[in-house]
């Protein structure tokens, strides 16, 4: 069982600064309400395979889920606005869907997540920054919602077969 350690922020939110024990399964409590998931939380964490999110997170720190290679399930809670650069660097994702509340994906988000395959953008989300998805060397579908305003030349960097799903304006 993972237990998780929390730090209050501001008007009653919490931040959880870091996690101890060990299981395939980290639920974050839905009891408290937790907006950030600090640095580092989950990193080298090989045992994870699946992540449950609650719905008030609304920033995943960096380095959150990088190197942890047998994640395979993480659903983004709907109102979440930022993910840090290397949030989900080297994870073991297959599919993501990120919801439109993340106007802007950052350099180096899912930097060298080479599992991953496809991508799912939602109404809302407008650009997509340099080395976003640089290195994920198996992303083969990224669609794309008619918000999409700038997809930069870089941000694919390392991925040889990508396929851009524009949805008709």
């Amino acid at each position: 069982m993972i237990e998780f350690f929390l730090r209050m922020i501001d008007n009653e939110t919490y931040c959880i600064t870091h996690c101890i024990g060990k299981g395939d399964t980290a639920i974050i409590p839905a009891n408290k309400n937790i907006t950030v998931l600090f640095d580092d939380l989950f990193k080298r964490r090989a045992d994870l395979i699946r992540v449950d999110i609650p719905d008030t997170v609304i920033e995943i720190g960096g380095f959150v889920f990088d190197g942890c290679k047998n994640l395979k399930e993480i659903v983004l809670p709907p109102h979440l606005e930022n993910m840090w650069q290397y949030a989900m660097t080297r994870c073991g994702i297959e599919k993501i869907d990120i919801p439109g509340s993340i106007v802007s994906i950052i350099p180096f988000t899912f930097y060298k997540c080479e599992n991953l395959t496809t991508v799912k953008l939602n109404e809302g989300t407008k650009f997509i920054k340099a080395w976003s998805f640089k290195d994920c060397i198996n992303l083969r579908d990224v669609y794309l919602p008619e918000s999409i305003e700038k997809v930069s030349d870089l941000a694919f960097e390392g991925c040889s077969d990508v396929i851009l799903h524009y949805k008709d304006k």
